[in-house]
């Protein structure tokens, strides 16, 4: 019984023969076409999808959210810290326990840079603070406005790349390098009185 590919490699010597075409000719012709239909869905779908789908960071609270697309609903957005590209800490514990909307505060942390408070949301909690940047992504994506916040998120993110790049240049460039002296021996001692 012959198998698939057998049968395949038979039908494109018998077209070669055929044609009076290379066999390496109708081999190669063949995998074009195999790997056209194969990329074809794919690059459809690509063609397919929306353009605002390209539109996946957005700084907000003077902090980046990043975030995916699923079926037209935006899904896995959090926050990341524009300096260092961390993941941020959260703290709205203070939620809980405060009942004034202007005392509901929820801090955006970078563990990395130190544990500063990079921004914050005034108002509600950690959901309060997703719901309200959710928001703000639809808004820009009805308005059409998606492709320049994309382009100024990237260029600031440049800026926020830059400074740092500059603080460390400051830091190392006035860093004072001390040389600190070692404990001499007592033989080193006892050499040098002998003036050996």
């Amino acid at each position: 019984m012959e198998t698939f590919l057998e049968k395949l490699m038979d039908l494109l010597t018998r077209v070669s023969e055929l044609y009076a075409i290379p066999q390496w000719a109708v081999n190669a012709g063949a995998v074009t076409i195999f790997c056209i239909l194969v990329a074809f869905p794919f690059l459809v779908r690509h063609l397919l999808q929306p353009k605002y789908y390209r539109f996946r960071e957005l700084i907000l609270f003077k902090v980046l959210w990043r975030w995916k697309y699923k079926k037209d609903d935006v899904v896995g957005l959090w926050c990341y810290c524009p300096k260092c590209q961390a993941m941020l800490m959260v703290d709205d514990e203070n939620c809980r326990s405060n009942e004034s909307l202007q005392n509901k505060i929820t801090y955006f942390i970078c563990n990395e840079c130190g544990g500063n408070e990079l921004g914050r949301v005034v108002g509600g909690d950690r959901r309060y603070a997703l719901s309200l940047v959710k928001r703000e992504i639809w808004r820009h994506i009805k308005e059409g406005s998606f492709n320049e916040i994309s382009s100024a998120t990237k260029e600031a993110l440049k800026i926020y790349q830059g400074i740092e790049a500059s603080k460390e240049e400051t830091t190392n460039s006035t860093t004072l390098h001390v040389k600190i002296d070692e404990p001499k021996t007592s033989e080193e001692e006892d050499v040098k009185k002998d003036g050996i």
